[in-house]
């Protein structure tokens, strides 16, 4: 396995349990860590997924995660506001 492969499988892991936690953290549930973690999957996501349109790993991570922190910042608007 390549070194990136498995970085990349390693940040899933880690994310998907920062989502985990959130959701199952007692006494209290933390919505917010929840899409927190949500949007950093999302990021990782967006970042893949514009690997075929070529382009550099770091344009592809900013625009990837800069769309996580868009989802992230307004699911946690959100949960404030309702």
């Amino acid at each position: 396995m390549r070194p990136y492969t498995f970085v990349q499988l390693f940040e899933v892991l880690l994310f998907g349990g920062v989502v985990i936690y959130g959701t199952l953290a007692t006494p209290d549930r933390h919505p917010s860590l929840v899409v927190a973690g949500a949007g950093l999957l999302l990021g990782k996501a967006v970042l893949n997924i514009l690997a075929p349109e070529g382009g550099s790993l770091i344009r592809r991570s900013l625009v990837g995660y800069a769309a996580g922190a868009v989802f992230a910042g307004l699911g946690i608007v959100l949960i404030h506001t309702l």
